[in-house]
């Protein structure tokens, strides 16, 4: 049986690519460079997203169908950008998430007991298929949208519209742009999605899911980075290692709700958990492409291997950030640039077979 999914349901797989991960750390390195302008970034980001849907996608409004050949050199050299891609996305989400699990919810349990379970959970969503995965974080997205909508809400009253002054200024542009260039390899994760484009109908409205999915993601990244300021000013959120947790501790409904923030972070968890197991089924269908086999035996030496990588390879915290923050946002945006001319090529080789 054909596997097919939803046009909603990869808006939201492409719209979690981009949030899940991202609201952890990426606010702190935005402020800290745009201080109170930084909620001008996701404006920015933005145009990036329509830019590398639209040529990533070029043409596929003309395919019946697309596939991706097996034999083809340039299937090979997408899927081994994919591993390395993919590869270093895990190794970094792992870190941050096991490190956030650490700080705030378990200090006392060891990283790799954190990691490992981390993986468990993923890992049993991977190995039933994109299907499962789809209707997972279909499911648990849209809850996860109630919460991030729910967040200001609580917090109206908190809010200091003092925070956003002085308001840009021409001074202001360089470290917007700074600030920008950084976000662009979180947001450009998107392009995940790219390896399962041929399981949707019709093809002709897979840019406009991707841009609207991606508009989401930034959309709900805007919130809370807008929230963020206004609630706790810019200086505390540049010294604050996870701002988003820190403004979710502010919400105070009553003198008996004074603690929602395990309660919110509980409902956060399942799209990170669904992040993950789209990141080890692409993974694992990209190594598939390369040795030309359609089997699963690979997707757990993989995922362990990865596993074991974030924690010996990341383990100093200074590192992590200098590899989250400044590494990744040019190694990223290389590699999301290479895997877009290579889909677009590709599309090209689908077009010429099928006209």
């Amino acid at each position: 049986m054909k596997v097919q999914i939803s046009q909603r349901q990869l808006g939201f797989l492409a719209a979690n690519s981009i949030i899940a991960s991202s609201l952890v750390v990426l606010p702190q390195s935005i402020v800290d460079l745009s201080l109170q302008n930084a909620w001008t970034v996701p404006f920015f980001l933005f145009i990036y997203i329509v830019i590398i849907v639209k040529f990533s996608l070029f043409g596929i409004n003309k395919l019946r169908t697309f596939h991706m050949q097996p034999r083809g050199m340039k299937t090979k050299v997408f899927a081994l950008l994919m591993v390395i891609f993919i590869s270093h996305i895990l190794i970094r989400d792992l870190r941050i998430l096991s490190g956030f699990i650490g700080t705030t919810l378990l200090p006392l349990t060891p990283s790799f007991v954190v990691t490992m379970l981390i993986i468990g959970c993923s890992l049993y969503m991977a190995w039933a298929g994109i299907e499962v995965i789809a209707r997972f974080n279909e499911l648990t997205f849209l809850i996860f949208i109630c919460v991030v909508l729910f967040i200001p809400l609580s917090l109206v009253g908190e809010m200091d519209i003092e925070n956003f002054e002085p308001v840009l200024g021409l001074k202001v542009i360089p470290s917007i742009l700074q600030s920008t260039y950084i976000g662009l390899a979180w947001v450009g994760e998107l392009i995940i999605v790219l390896l399962i484009i041929g399981t949707i109908h019709p093809l002709k409205s897979a840019k406009k899911t991707l841009i609207w999915g991606g508009g989401l993601g930034l959309g709900m990244f805007f919130i809370l980075l807008f929230t963020q300021i206004a609630v706790l000013g810019a200086e505390i959120v540049r010294y604050s290692s996870y701002p988003t947790y820190s403004l979710v501790q502010q919400i105070r409904l009553t003198e008996f709700l004074d603690r929602l923030d395990f309660v919110l972070v509980s409902l956060y968890f399942p799209t990170i958990f669904a992040k993950f197991a789209l990141l080890f089924y692409g993974l694992n269908r990209s190594m598939n492409l390369l040795i030309k086999a359609e089997n699963k035996i690979t997707l757990i030496p993989l995922a362990l291997l990865v596993g074991i990588l974030s924690i010996t390879l990341l383990e100093n915290k200074s590192l992590l950030y200098e590899f989250q923050i400044d590494t990744w946002a040019t190694l990223g945006l290389i590699l999301e640039v290479l895997i877009v001319f290579t889909m677009f090529f590709m599309i090209r080789e689908n077009l010429k077979k099928q006209l």
